[in-house]
């Protein structure tokens, strides 16, 4: 089991693999250091997330904390069903949706 967090280019960060509690420590380190590096305004593409459990979403409460912190912004893309779903269970979905960023229609 494995994760990595990419930024691409300060504005976008993905992240890729499994989260959940064997991956987590890492993960929570990387994704703090790319918020810290990042803009103002944060899209989290979780596309290459493959599994995740609450421990996810927790990693992505932390981001969007630090996000906030800072004054900036934190959009998601690409959210797992599972993710989704998590955050249901928790009574955190409107939080979800109001940071979800809707898919393009082309």
């Amino acid at each position: 089991m494995s994760a990595r967090v990419v930024s691409d280019d300060g504005n976008r960060i993905k992240i890729e693999g499994e989260l959940d509690f064997v991956t987590a420590v890492s993960v929570r380190a990387e994704l703090e250091r790319a918020v810290g590096q990042a803009g103002q305004d944060v899209l989290l593409d979780l596309s290459g997330v493959s599994r995740a459990n609450s421990v996810g979403l927790s990693l992505i409460l932390v981001a969007a904390r630090k996000q906030t912190e800072k004054g900036g912004n934190l959009r998601l893309t690409e959210v797992p069903q599972a993710l989704s779903s998590i955050a249901t269970v928790c009574q955190l979905d409107e939080w979800l949706t109001s940071v979800t960023e809707s898919p393009q229609v082309s």
